[in-house]
């Protein structure tokens, strides 16, 4: 029994101490473990920064490739709209002019006299397969809107009547070949720099702008075709100035040591009245020595011509043009006309009368009269007189609406009537006649893309 109670007390007193040590060991052990977790805790977040520093690093790369791509991509997409707008406003376009004449007893093979572009007889005739392109200059914000060009080049057999020393072809002639500025001051200031077609006279040499088939006397005899050179022209309200710089008439390389000033006021008047509306008025100057090595017609000094221009149209249906031109030539010092000096005036006024009859039939009358004086335009002083009516019609034109490409096809039939007070006009016998008398059908077509 005392051992037991021995053994009782023993275990009472004992029992704290090995309990009080057990739950120390424990307490240490939980410590520890903390720690640990701790430790492990602080390394998985320090991986986890890691991983997200690098993940936020790899971002901030994709980013910045994305941001570069962005801006490359933005770089070439404005150059890509750039040369969208540019070729944008690049007008092509495509013209064709066929023929047939038929002048009354005349030579076989022989030129038509006093027909400057249209020289064939009784032949079908492929005059002019023209291509154009241009690009017209603006005030707008980029730089390439300031800058453009134009280029008409004619295929067929005028070719040879455009041709022009330095530059000619009897097959192709590009008949204008410009480089075109326009320097941003005030309204603009034009810069034309190359091949152009002349300022003077009403008539031009794409056939789809004159009113009748064949061209005046004025513009074959009077005025040139072409200059090459440098022309600056700038408009101010109602008012349009050119002035220019060129190497003469109708020549690319130029053959003396000497320039042509040119030069054109231009005006266009407001409307009188409903009735009277698009009145203009241009007055234009060719000034400069020209130069002949032509042992039958020689000279080398100043060459001069004055042109005034005036139009109006009556009705929205009627317009009245009337072109005067004066021109005169001096230091010739042989000639085979029998001048009595040394100096050669040539003038002339045509008038013409346009008449809209219907938006598919239009009629045009040019009556004009020419007196070169001397004979150095024709080869013969002589005064001549020609009256030209023309029809034109265009078969399809309102057929289908807004279809412009069948609207462009047009048929013109045209009698023509020369006339001179000498005997000028070879006959198909040989002899020479005062009246020439001739009939032409055309068919032309043109696009504008």
């Amino acid at each position: 029994m005392r051992k037991l109670l021995k053994t009782l007390f023993l275990g009472v007193l004992v029992l704290p101490l090995i309990s009080t040590g057990s739950w120390a060991k424990t307490q240490q052990e939980q410590i520890d473990e903390l720690k640990r977790m701790i430790e492990q805790n602080q390394k998985e977040n320090q991986e986890l920064r890691q991983k997200l520093e690098q993940i936020e690093a790899e971002r901030a790369t994709e980013k910045m490739k994305v941001e570069e791509f962005m801006t490359k991509q933005e770089e070439e997409d404005e150059e890509l709209t750039t040369l969208y707008n540019i070729f944008k406003r690049i007008d092509l376009g495509f013209s064709v002019d066929t023929t047939y004449q038929y002048v009354v007893n005349h030579p076989e093979n022989e030129p038509i006299q006093l027909r400057s572009l249209y020289t064939e007889d009784n032949q079908f005739a492929i005059n002019a397969f023209t291509i154009t392109l241009a690009k017209t200059p603006v005030m707008e914000e980029s730089f390439w809107d300031l800058i453009g060009f134009r280029a008409d080049i004619l295929f067929g057999e005028q070719a040879d009547n455009l041709a022009s020393t330095g530059f000619g072809d009897d097959v192709v002639a590009p008949y204008q070949l410009y480089l075109h500025v326009l320097a941003p001051v005030g309204n603009g200031i034009g810069i034309q720099a190359g091949r152009f077609v002349t300022l003077a006279g009403y008539e031009v040499i794409e056939a789809k702008n004159n009113p009748n088939i064949t061209r005046s006397i004025l513009f074959g005899f009077a005025i040139p075709f072409t200059h090459t050179g440098i022309r600056t022209s700038y408009s101010a309200g109602p008012l349009t100035f050119y002035a220019g710089l060129n190497n003469g008439w109708d020549v690319t390389e130029e053959t003396n040591d000497a320039k042509t000033i040119e030069g054109q006021i231009a005006l266009a008047l407001p409307d009188i009245a409903p009735s009277v509306t698009n009145i203009s008025l241009a007055v234009t100057g060719y000034f400069g020595e020209e130069t002949s090595d032509d042992p039958a017609l020689l000279y080398d000094d100043w060459r001069n011509l004055i042109t005034v221009v005036g139009s109006v149209t009556l009705f929205d249906m009627l317009k009245l043009v009337a072109d005067v031109d004066f021109g005169w030539q001096r230091g010739i010092t042989s000639v085979d006309l029998g001048l009595d000096d040394d100096e050669a005036f040539w003038w002339g006024v045509a008038g013409y009368a346009i008449v809209d009859l219907h938006p598919a039939v239009g009629f045009a009358v040019r009556a004009e009269y020419f007196d070169d004086q001397e004979g150095f335009r024709t080869g013969l002083e002589q005064k001549l007189f020609e009256i030209t009516p023309t029809l034109a019609i265009k078969p399809f034109k309102g057929l289908i609406s807004g279809n412009r490409y069948l609207d462009n096809f047009e048929f013109r039939a045209e009698f023509r009537w020369d006339h001179s007070n000498e005997e000028f006009f070879v006959d198909d016998d040989g002899g020479l006649k005062e009246n020439q008398y001739g009939i032409t059908g055309q068919l032309l077509y043109w696009i504008d893309l």
